[in-house]
């Protein structure tokens, strides 16, 4: 039986302001559209991803050089420059609200239907402390039950102690819910060590022959949600 729905934040339930990239790109003296950096986002997706398998969970916390160097490599920037970039990124990260602000497409309608089924919904995110604060700005935080928000709780995916932690906070056990986030090594191997099973959001076609459920669009999961439910 289907009783919860958790969600990762960055890239699953809120997504870049591509514009921030763009600006940064272009002070660079580069002419960047929006699908470049929408392109140049998915290839260091699966950078990050690949580094994230290959290294120790403490690798994780090295999100931004990991990310970010091939991202605006594959902009244009000079390798001597990405540093400087990658510091332009932070410091748009920590002014106002950041740089993960636009809520996924369909997410209203999305979480209405999901509501509508009484599952518990919550998010579980790799973060820098100000997640529940963002998105209290951006005006979802009401939709989840709970926010775990790994700095804070001092513990970071895949690390199963965070899942462990928002099956704590829902009451409920893992067979009964599923979690969606958009890295396998990070979301997929995080959940399926402590048996949630995991769903990879991935709008991008990056990945190919996973070994788990892939939705494409953010109101997938509710055809998932059904399918699991009347299965259960």
């Amino acid at each position: 039986m289907l009783r919860g729905v958790f969600f990762d934040a960055g890239n699953t339930i809120v997504f870049p302001d591509y514009g921030i990239y763009q600006r940064i790109a272009n002070s660079f003296g580069l002419d960047v559209s929006i699908d470049q950096v929408v392109e140049a986002e998915a290839l260091a997706r699966s950078a990050f991803d690949r580094a994230v398998a290959e290294r120790s969970d403490e690798g994780v916390q090295g999100y931004w050089p990991v990310y970010y160097t091939p991202f605006y490599l594959h902009l244009g920037v000079p390798a001597g420059e990405v540093p400087r970039a990658i510091g332009m990124t932070q410091e748009a990260n920590d002014a106002g609200l950041g740089i993960w602000r636009e809520p996924v497409d369909g997410f209203d309608r999305t979480m209405d239907a999901l509501s509508e089924l009484d599952l518990a919904l919550g998010i579980v995110s790799n973060s820098d402390g100000r997640l529940e604060d963002r998105l209290g700005e951006i005006g979802i935080r009401d939709r989840f039950d709970f926010v775990i928000d790994s700095t804070v709780v001092g513990v970071f995916k895949p690390d199963p102690a965070i899942f462990l932690m928002a099956l704590d906070a829902a009451s409920l056990p893992s067979s009964e819910v599923v979690y969606v986030g958009d890295y396998y090594a990070v979301d997929v191997v995080g959940a399926r060590a402590v048996g949630i099973t995991p769903v990879l959001f991935d709008p991008y076609g990056v990945y190919e022959d996973v070994d788990c459920a892939v939705m494409s669009k953010f109101d997938d999961i509710l055809g998932l949600v059904e399918e699991w439910t009347d299965s259960g």
